[in-house]
């Protein structure tokens, strides 16, 4: 090949290269997948612990198909009032790490890999909860250092760094982030930043009582204060044995909450706690003293209405209206003289019929009837009297 054919083939591969490097394109995927960012991140504080709760990244990054993750790192750092947080590049490093979540592995198609009963890992787009007990340290983190070469005056406080992309806060604070990592170690990129204020967290309510209707329970305390730190306080109420998901849809500013679902002679406990909003953080105080009731059915059915009487040779006929109420056992029927007789019961047992032939009467004599509603609790509950009608037997 001569040299000037060389050098043309040189300079033709030179431009190809040139146009490829300069052509834009869709960004490759990566070679090796990592898990997406951890959705729905939000924190509470509940007397000494933080919850801090997300969603299970579902999927990886700009890659389809299985999402590949075995574990949510999780990462903490309590911040001085008015010093800086430290930046990415130091935080999400083993030195802030404070826990991991485990993550279950998908299921194969049409074949579970564990026991749903004994299972406590969440699986990829499952909501997790992360409680971390805060310790005095975390709670009284040390002041942030001067900068070299500033003068300490004795008596002040010292200088700080530069303020940071977030206004450092006026009070001390914990921050957190998670983030979610394959089995080979790859971590996917971390979620917002949390901050959580180390606010001393208000006392819990006291005097909790609790009364019940025929379908809901009536919770009511005694709020510790009126407010704290110049806000007001709010309050959560917990079922005692489920202590961190609140009853309330949001926090009550009154003293009382209804709670529906009672279920005679089954026993129900429940606590409140006072609730200071922080930033846009709930600080919950502890859990007041748990408070347990054991609903009995006390609550009569409804009178029946709409009572009428009908005469005819051999005797009198009543007809009413049926009762709603899902545990009506049925009716009782009672009869007595016009002239002010005491009224006797006619049927010793409640009939379910919505009418009743009395064929006792004697000819020509004026009565006077009304019916009961009975329930099925134990003992059976009796409603009020019907209203009267008066009936005067055929001769």
């Amino acid at each position: 090949m001569s040299q000037r054919v060389l050098a043309s083939l040189l300079v033709a591969a030179a431009l190809t290269g040139a146009i490829a490097c300069g052509k834009k394109g869709p960004p490759l995927a990566p070679l090796r997948p990592v898990p997406d960012v951890p959705t729905t991140v939000t924190a509470s504080r509940f007397g000494p612990d933080v919850h801090l709760r997300f969603v299970v990244p579902a999927q990886n990054v700009g890659v389809a198909g299985q999402v590949e993750i075995d574990r949510v790192e999780i990462y903490a750092a309590s911040v001085a009032a008015g010093a800086p947080a430290p930046p990415n590049r130091e935080f999400l490093t083993p030195k802030f790490l404070v826990g991991t979540v485990d993550v279950r592995p998908p299921d194969a198609p049409g074949k579970p890999l564990v026991d749903p009963a004994v299972e406590t890992r969440p699986a990829p787009g499952e909501p997790a909860t992360f409680v971390e007990p805060l310790t005095t340290e975390m709670l009284n983190p040390p002041v942030a250092p001067p900068p070299a070469g500033a003068p300490i005056v004795p008596g002040a406080a010292p200088a700080l760094p530069p303020a940071a992309a977030t206004p450092p806060a006026a009070y001390a604070t914990r921050i957190y982030s998670v983030r979610g990592v394959t089995s080979r170690g790859r971590p996917g990129n971390p979620s917002p930043r949390i901050t959580v204020p180390l606010v001393d967290p208000p006392p819990p309510p006291a005097a909790v009582t609790v009364d019940f209707t025929a379908s809901d329970f009536v919770v009511s305390w005694i709020p510790p204060v009126a407010e704290m730190d110049g806000a007001a306080l709010l309050f959560n109420l917990y079922r005692a044995e489920a202590p961190s998901t609140a009853l309330t849809p949001a926090p009550v500013a009154t003293p009382t909450a209804d709670v529906p679902g009672v279920e005679f002679g089954t026993e129900r406990c429940f606590a409140v706690r006072s609730v200071l909003r922080v930033a846009a953080i709930a600080v919950e105080s502890e859990a007041s003293a748990p408070v347990c009731v054991t609903p009995r059915d006390v609550f009569p059915p409804a009178a029946p209405t709409g009572l009428t009487g009908v005469a005819s040779p051999g005797g009198i006929a009543i007809i009413w209206d049926p009762n709603a109420e899902a545990d009506l056992a049925g009716y009782l029927v009672l009869r007595g003289e016009a002239a002010g007789d005491t009224l006797q019961l006619l049927t010793p047992e409640p009939i379910l019929e919505t009418s009743y032939r009395d064929t006792t009467v004697t000819p020509g004599v004026r009565y006077v009837y009304v019916v009961v509603a009975v329930d099925r609790a134990t003992p059976p509950n009796r409603s009020a009297h019907s209203t009267r009608v008066e009936v005067t037997a055929a001769q």
